[in-house]
């Protein structure tokens, strides 16, 4: 549920940010710098003429990604499953604050334009400048991120700070997702993944996986042994594993 300032900001420090689980320690700062943040990072985010509306989540959920990257001091950043820009948006932001104060950044999005064709990343581009980071510390990888992963380890090898996964939805491909991006990290880096909402039923879902990324997400966590937290008032909920 999204609402309007400044009703959103009430709703979410009086009872949206209690909504949530997990052994991972989260900085008290991280709700400072979410609840003062911008409410709209994007408000003339750029839609395809055939998307009548945008997603009514956007500008909680990248609000949200923006003070991740600030608490967690990400200055180097990967997304798969970019599509328009609705979380980019936010770790652009923020990059740009970092690139202001003289920091190297870039951010690596990956997307097969596959989720709204034509869409990246074109219209992705557009929505990035908005928040003034040059598209020159961004790369656009465009392809199935099974593929695309494996090919950043040579320039990428222990190198992100974060790594936003909300790509490909069935339990496979979630979890290869976070395995091949785990070479990735830098230790103490900070693995998102989107749609752990076990109350949502998602397209990919089989009798095997009736909760596919959710499955993925914590059994990717058993075998590391990582600790995690799951945000529930980001909208299919959004978890974080901390690299370590």
């Amino acid at each position: 549920m999204l609402l309007k300032p400044p009703f959103e900001n009430l709703y979410l420090k009086f009872r949206g940010l209690s909504q949530g689980e997990g052994n991972l320690d989260i900085p008290a700062t991280l709700h400072e710098t979410f609840l003062d943040a911008p409410y709209d990072l994007t408000p003339h985010f750029a839609l395809p003429s055939y998307w009548k509306n945008r997603e009514h989540d956007h500008p909680r959920y990248a609000r949200f990604c923006y003070a991740l990257a600030h608490v967690y001091s990400a200055s180097n950043i990967l997304e798969v499953g970019t599509s328009a820009g609705g979380t980019t948006t936010g770790w652009a932001k923020a990059l740009n604050e970092f690139l202001l104060k003289g920091k190297q950044v870039k951010l690596v999005c990956v997307d097969n334009d596959s989720y709204a064709e034509g869409v990246y990343p074109t219209i992705t581009k557009r929505n990035i400048s908005q928040v003034g980071l040059p598209l020159s510390a961004v790369e656009f990888k465009t392809g199935d991120s099974k593929d695309v992963l494996p090919t950043l380890r040579q320039t990428y090898a222990n190198y992100f700070h974060l790594y936003l996964v909300d790509g490909d939805h069935t339990y496979e491909g979630a979890l290869r997702d976070m395995v091949n991006g785990l070479p990735l990290m830098k230790r103490g880096g900070i693995i998102a993944v989107h749609d752990i909402d076990t109350g949502v039923t998602v397209a990919e879902a089989t009798p095997d996986h009736p909760s596919p990324v959710y499955e993925a997400f914590m059994d990717f966590i058993s075998k590391n042994k990582f600790k995690y937290y799951m945000f529930k008032f980001i909208r299919k909920h959004l978890g974080i594993i901390q690299v370590d």
